[in-house]
């Protein structure tokens, strides 16, 4: 799996990407599968390579299959960083913009479950104390108690949950048109 940016780079140099998943990296594989590309066994003798920035900055540049590329690539590394970089500075802007949108779902969404989970905790800690005491008498208890509050936990979750998933789809959504106008975006 590619930690951040990944991009897969064809012989003829054209640069290929996808939209990042929710902790922002871009999979070479989904790339590969969007494109209907299988890997090619013989490592020298590919008809592409593998790049990634693996924190989103230009200075993070990397190959993946460094001690294996094909002479192509070895030839046009300066043109393929360029190129990369090039992408990656029109790319770039657009993930900020969805972290942006998506920080303070993110941040709702954890207002609304801190007060829940703290209840979930305090009751669990009561009953596993309770179990302690006496083992295996008070294990169908514990069980019983824990799994009460751990439903009323989800009860309170699960409309944030949808909420934050619902502001971040539509994030989501804003990235892949951004993305989309971008040379070399290889849609779903």
């Amino acid at each position: 799996m590619c930690e951040g940016f990944g991009l897969i780079v064809s012989k003829d140099l054209k640069v290929y990407f996808v939209e990042p998943n929710k902790e922002g990296d871009c999979s070479h594989s989904d790339i590969l599968s969007r494109l209907g590309w299988k890997d090619n066994e013989d490592k020298f003798n590919r008809n592409f390579v593998r790049v990634e920035y693996a924190d989103w900055k230009a200075n993070s540049f990397r190959f993946d299959e460094e001690n294996t590329l094909p002479g192509w690539a070895e030839n046009n590394r300066d043109d393929i960083r360029t190129t990369c970089d090039g992408r990656l500075s029109l790319c770039a802007p657009a993930l900020a913009e969805y972290n942006k949108v998506r920080a303070p779902a993110w941040a709702e969404y954890e207002k609304v479950c801190a007060p829940a989970w703290a209840e979930y905790k305090k009751v669990r800690d009561a009953a596993w104390d309770e179990y302690k005491k006496v083992r295996d008498a008070a294990w169908d208890e514990y069980n019983k108690v824990r799994d009460a509050a751990w439903d009323e936990y989800e009860k309170v979750c699960a409309p944030a949950w949808a909420e934050y998933n619902k502001v971040c789809d539509a994030a989501l959504d804003e990235l892949i048109t951004a993305l989309s106008k971008i040379e070399g975006y290889v849609p779903a």
